[in-house]
Parts: structure tokens; C-alpha cells; sequence
């Protein structure tokens, strides 16, 4: 669905109000975005939404302001806008969090525009490699048959794919996603979101609180992740087991599974020479006297140089040990297919058997039979295929946990350049074990202009630009949460995944308490001004008495509810969960589907609980477990 032209004329406007000096073109390929979305239903709000801004009656009742908004002055959109931004009305929050995102993000990821804010665009073009995996071309309705079908190709179904072609099964790898290498990493990020990330990185929860960030593309999360790779942490191991009915999270053979994936990935903490936003941190820490470590990476080789900055757009020198080039390109020499671009619709089902899936790649229908079925496509969408598929149990889809992600900025009085160097190289676990295990981590992670955009308070074009450009000396804590109360996946009409989330007060308690310890760190380390990524600019310069007190009231009365702080997950788990029952769980111990034969999950979506730390390992972990088992089937 392409917007309506009264929500195109609309958007031009409202583009060009938002952002200072935008170019001619920017609303249209506003509109483009749009018309990308993956719901058709948040396509028609958003048209609805740009018609009723040309409502004077709306405009009155909501704003004060009896004006189209295509004939209001510049003074009287940007009032208008403002009025969006702080409402307490969520929907109206929503709204504004809508058109801003996509309209700063449009803007500043084009190619050349962030050199108005000092940010350099890639450094150098990329390097001519060869690619070594040929998936199939699927030019006609077909059909395949294997031993074991993998829907994605992550930390989950890439290991999985990876052992079992090493235990001479006959596999099919179905990836939604392209296929991107070395060669095809431009750095560019405009199209490293549209190529690399699900739904160009536009997948947000339904109410816009949280933003999704997940990897879409062969290797999936592991090809645009950090390189963190922690072992799961003890007492978690002993939770699951306990609280969940698993002992085998604290047996030998799951240590034995996470030590093999790590050497197989080279991980290691030699690798971990701090950036300059590190140094900002451990210099915070150290000064308070609060833990810091140095963070575990599955790389080989890295330079840690500026380049590695941009590692969330594929790493070009393969140092990262992504699935792309480990565990599928085993399978691939050991004779496992790839399809790409592959759209997994449902599995097929007869009298209580797995027997295969349906999927679509571009206008062709391709089936695929399959003795063992794998679905390892992520915690938002395992769920919805097998909802897609008829399957129903208390579980699917529930317990839905994110590890929220927000971060407290500071302006500081030297260089910073947020975007360069190691992606991340030293933690704070100080504060991670508040109540009974949950607590959150200090982390930092590249300032690329997209985040700065999303980050960044909206008060009016000019304040907005004066903002961005200062990325260069711009430096984050960043904050980490182990979320102990979840959300949910369901699936619309058309089958395609809804994510509803919302931050428990439980959570929203240690949130809070991250943003104060956060901006005393940040103080700790000489900063200049401090602010957080809320829906409006509320910040402090460190020096007056209780001056964080006051900030941290000032952020109190503005708000915790969705979009009125930013929230990001890059890590998500447990929406179908692994336990001791149907009732309770999605999967046994053995990661088989309850209820359904030769049906397996193995990925983030089967963890019990939250992680606590960035979960790959883990994943990686249960899915060379799950391996084992299936090949034994």
C-alpha cells in the first residue's frame, strides 16, 4: 500500500518541518519507508494519521490550532508537533514517534548528509571477495526433499545446520533474508538497514515503545551483531534448572556445548582494546569504584581499529565469527543447500507429524519435506510460523522477553567519535543483580547518526540540528536490562507478527535506577552535559548542588509510559519457552515441539527466561545440544 496523495502532500511538510534544511525529495522517500512497513496495518494508520494533520477541527481540539497543518506558520507546526511529542495521550506519542523516527532517520543515514554533523560515512569502498556459499535459485514452483529443514540461519540454525551436515544429513537451509559477504558490506547505513536488518529496521512493538533491531540476512543476527559472546552466567544455569525443571542446563554436557561453540568461535577477551567511548566509561567506573571487565569476543584477527566501529554493518575483514563464515560454511562444503529471499509460511502438519514447510520465494510456492523440521527464525518470528501453522498451546508466543536497552549521553570536552573503534570492549556488571538476579549492565555501542537520531529529542528543527552535530563528542552508557515480566507475539490476518511489549514497573524500577547510577558514571568521567533519549530535551551540566536530583524529577514528571523514553532491543528470548510441560512451556528438554513429531525450535525463542547478558553463546549453546539429539532421530 502506497500512501494516499493527501497523505503524501502532508508528509512533505511535515519532512520539512522536522528536520532543518531537508532536501527537496526527503518526504517521498519518507513515503517509500512507509510503504515498506511489514503490516498493512500500520500503513493505513499512518495514512490516516498524515489526512487527519489537514483537519482544522482536529487540529483545534488537539492543539489549539484551527489550521491545516499544510497552512499553519513554521512557528505554528513546530508548537504543533511539540504538542504530539508530550501528550498523555499514548497514541499521540505514538504519532509523533512515528513520523520523526522515520523522517530523521531517512535523513541522516543518506549517503554524504552525515558529514554536516561530522560523521566521516564509510571509510573506504569494500573489498572485491569472492562469495563462497550458492544458494539455489528457485525460478518455478518447487519442491525439495531433505533429512532436516532449518527455517534461519542465526546463532541457532546455523549451528544446527553446521553439526548435522557434519553428521552427513542432508540439509536445507530456508533464510528470509539475502545473501550478503565482505563485498557487499558498503558501510553505508541507509542500505545496511534496508539489505541487513528485519524490516529495514523499522520493526518496532505495537505501540512504538521499543524499537526492534534484528538481524534478516544469511548468518541472521550474528552477521550485524557486537562480537559480545558470554558464556550464560551461573546462577541463570541454575535457575532454569530449578525454577523451569531442567537439570540439564547445569550438567556437564551443556558446559561442554558452550565450550565447543566458543572455540569453534575463537572466543576470547585479548580483543578488547578500548575505543574512546570505552575509555569514558571504565574511567567513570573506575572513579566510582564500581565493577568493569573486559567483555568476551568470538573474533580473530580484529583490527580494532576505526573500522570496527561499523561492524553492526558486517564486519569486511571477516574477523568477526559470525555463522556466515563458520558454521555455514561448513555445512556448505559438506553439501547443505541455502535458499535465501525465502519466505517460510507455515509447516506442514499430518495426524500430530512434522512433515516439511511451505514457503515463497519472490512470486514461486516452494515445499520443502523433510524428515526433521528446525525452525530457528528468532523469538519474533518462531512464534508466529508456528501460530501460522495451527499450532496452539498455552505458551506460543508468551513470556516474551526483550532485554530493553536504553542509555544515558553525555556532551563531553574532548573527541569522542562514538562511531569508531572496538564495537564493544568493557562491562559493569555493578549493578546487575538488584533483586534476586535481575538488575542491568553498563555496556557502550557505536553511535552511528541513526541512533543519534532515534536518541535525540525533538523540540524544533533548529534545536534538533544543533544536537546532531554534536555526535563527535557525544558519549553513552549504555544500559542493559534483564527484564523479569514479558510481552507477546500473536500474528494479524495476514499472519505476519505483532509484538506487544510493555516495561513492567518492576522493570521500570531498575530502569530508573540505571539512569541515575548511569549519569553519575557519566559525571565521574568529566562530563559536560547530560542528558537521556526521552520525548523531550531535559538535561543538566554536573557541578550544582543536587543537580541530578532536580534532572532526575524533571525526567520523573515527564514520564515512563511507551514513547516517552526511547527503549531498543537488540537481544530476544523465551517466546517459546523450553520447561517441564505443555502447559507451561512450548518445548521439552529436547527441544522438541510439545504435542508435534519431528518438530524442533532452537533458538532464543526457547530460553525460560531472560539471559541477563547478550545471549548468542547461549543460543549457540542449546542449538548444538538440540544438534546432537536430532541426529539421533
Amino acid at each position: 500500500m502506497t500512501l494516499s496523495s493527501r497523505a503524501q502532500d502532508v508528509l512533505r511538510v511535515v519532512a520539512a518541518a522536522l528536520v532543518q534544511d531537508a532536501s527537496p525529495d526527503l518526504g517521498a522517500r519518507v513515503a517509500r519507508k512507509i510503504a515498506a512497513l511489514p503490516r498493512a496495518a500500520d500503513r493505513a494508520e499512518l495514512d490516516l494519521l498524515l489526512r487527519l494533520f489537514e483537519s482544522r477541527v482536529v487540529n483545534f481540539l488537539l492543539a489549539g490550532i484551527p489550521q491545516p497543518f499544510t497552512r499553519m506558520s513554521v512557528a505554528q507546526r513546530e508548537q504543533y508537533l511539540r504538542s504530539w511529542a508530550r501528550s498523555r495521550i499514548p497514541q499521540r506519542r505514538k504519532a509523533f514517534q512515528a513520523l520523526k523516527r522515520l523522517t530523521t532517520v531517512t535523513h541522516y543515514t543518506t549517503p554524504g548528509v552525515g558529514r554536516t554533523i561530522g560523521y566521516p560515512g564509510p571509510l573506504g569502498p569494500p573489498p572485491q571477495v569472492a562469495k563462497p556459499i550458492r544458494p539455489l535459485v528457485i525460478a518455478r514452483d518447487s519442491t525439495l526433499d531433505c533429512d532436516v529443514v532449518i527455517v534461519g540461519s542465526g546463532a541457532g540454525g546455523g549451528v544446527v545446520a553446521g553439526e548435522l551436515a557434519a553428521q552427513g544429513k542432508d540439509v536445507i537451509v530456508l533464510e528470509k533474508g539475502g545473501y550478503r559477504n565482505a563485498a557487499d558490506f558498503t558501510h553505508e547505513e541507509s542500505e545496511a538497514l534496508e539489505t541487513m536488518y528485519d524490516a529495514g529496521g523499522l520493526l518496532t512493538s505495537r505501540d512504538l515503545g521499543l524499537v526492534v533491531l534484528q538481524g534478516a540476512t544469511l548468518g541472521g543476527g550474528t552477521v550485524i551483531n557486537y562480537t559480545t559472546s558470554f558464556h550464560t552466567p551461573a546462577a541463570v544455569r541454575e535457575e532454569w534448572a530449578r525454577e523451569h525443571e531442567l537439570p540439564h542446563f547445569t550438567s556437564a554436557e551443556f558446559t561442554h556445548a558452550l565450550d565447543a561453540v566458543a572455540q569453534r568461535l575463537g572466543v576470547n577477551t585479548t580483543h578488547a582494546t578500548p575505543s574512546a567511548r570505552d575509555r569514558v566509561l571504565i574511567r567513570g567506573l573506575e572513579q566510582m569504584g564500581w565493577h568493569h571487565g573486559l567483555l568476551p569476543r568470538d573474533v580473530r584477527g580484529c583490527p580494532q581499529d576505526d573500522g570496527c566501529g561499523y561492524c553492526g554493518f558486517g564486519c569486511r575483514r571477516d574477523a568477526k565469527q559470525s555463522t556466515l563464515i563458520t558454521y555455514l560454511q561448513d555445512a556448505a562444503a559438506r553439501g547443505a543447500r541455502f535458499v535465501v529471499d525465502c519466505d517460510v509460511r507455515r509447516v506442514t502438519l499430518e495426524r500430530g507429524f512434522a512433515t516439511g514447510v511451505v514457503a515463497r520465494v519472490a512470486e514461486h510456492n516452494l515445499t520443502v519435506r523433510a524428515r526433521s523440521i528446525v525452525v530457528a527464525a528468532g523469538s519474533i518470528h518462531s512464534p508466529a510460523l508456528l501460530l501460522r501453522s495451527g499450532i496452539a498451546l498455552p505458551a506460543l508466543g508468551r513470556h516474551l522477553a526483550l532485554h530493553p536497552a536504553t542509555a544515558v549521553l553525555a556532551d563531553m570536552d574532548e573527541d569522542v567519535r562514538p562511531w569508531t573503534g572496538t564495537v564493544q570492549a568493557h562491562y559493569s556488571d555493578q549493578f546487575a543483580n538488584l533483586d534476586e538476579g535481575y538488575g542491568f549492565k553498563f555496556e557502550t555501542a557505536p553511535i552511528h547518526p541513526s541512533l543519534q537520531a532515534l536518541a535525540t529529542p525533538w523540540e524544533s528543527a533548529a534545536q534538533y540540528q544543533t544536537r546532531m552535530a554534536r555526535l563527535p563528542r557525544t558519549a553513552l552508557v549504555g544500559i542493559l536490562l534483564r527484564d523479569r515480566f514479558g510481552g507477546r507475539i500473536t500474528v494479524d490476518r495476514d499472519g505476519d507478527p505483532i509484538v506487544d511489549y510493555r516495561l513492567s514497573r518492576y522493570d521500570a524500577r531498575h530502569v530508573r535506577r540505571a539512569l541515575a547510577a548511569a549519569a553519575e558514571l557519566l559525571e565521574a568521567a568529566g562530563a559536560r552535559e547530560i542528558w537521556a533519549p526521552l520525548s523531550r530535551f531535559i538535561s543538566y551540566q554536573p557541578g550544582a548542588p543536587k543537580a541530578r536530583e532536580d534532572w532526575l524529577a524533571r525526567v520523573d514528571a515527564a514520564g515512563w509510559g511507551p514513547n516517552e523514553l526511547l527503549l531498543v532491543t537488540f537481544h530476544q528470548m523465551a517466546s517459546c519457552r523450553m520447561g517441564a510441560s505443555a502447559r507451561t512451556s512450548v518445548v521439552d528438554a529436547e527441544n522438541r515441539v510439545w504435542g508435534i513429531r519431528n518438530l524442533y525450535v532452537a533458538d532464543a525463542s526457547t530460553f525460560p527466561s531472560a539471559s541477563g547478558v547478550n545471549p548468542m553463546l547461549t543460543v549457540m549453546a542449546i542449538a548444538h545440544r538440540a544438534a546432537g539429539i536430532i541426529a539421533t532421530h
